[in-house]
């Protein structure tokens, strides 16, 4: 698998894929490259050039999401936290129970939307921390949480 710098064009239409989406305007500074499978990944503009051109990488940096379908991006969790503190698309709240829930790697089913579309890629927020990625489906929000990331120990409430 080989990992390409993007050009000027291609950072503007992720920058106007995640205004679009998650009514968030971002500039990237840093460098943006992509994978054959459209996985998105930024480094530092300080990273050398042309360190990777003859090289087989699999991932370097911050892995920020994947290009899908329809002009939309399934961002990780980085990313999620990157876009979502200032997002006023596709993004939803839950409460201290379905966080829980949520984290284990369970649907939820409670939550307040604010300008979310179904069937899209919505950023999921307790309080002021943004906790994932999830798809807004018609009564419930399909998670989307890494294997490796959910937590499987009972949590128990303070």
């Amino acid at each position: 698998m080989q990992i390409e710098e993007m050009n000027k064009k291609e950072v503007e239409k992720i920058e106007k894929i995640i205004e679009k989406n998650y009514g968030v305007k971002i500039k990237f500074k840093d460098i943006l490259l992509k994978t054959s499978k459209d996985k998105i990944w930024i480094v530092s503009k300080d990273f050398k050039k042309n360190f990777f051109k003859n090289l087989k990488v699999n991932s370097i940096g911050l892995y920020f999401g994947r290009l899908k379908r329809n002009e939309k991006i399934k961002l990780s969790l980085e990313g999620a936290q990157l876009v979502g503190k200032k997002a006023t698309k596709n993004l939803v709240e839950i409460d201290e129970n379905e966080l829980i829930s949520f984290l284990q790697g369970f649907n939820v089913k409670k939550f307040k939307e604010k300008n979310a579309e179904l069937n899209n890629f919505v950023v999921v927020k307790f309080k002021e921390d943004i906790v994932g990625i999830g798809i807004l489906r018609s009564g419930y929000i399909e998670n989307l949480l890494p294997k490796s990331r959910r937590i499987y120990i009972e949590i128990k409430k303070t």
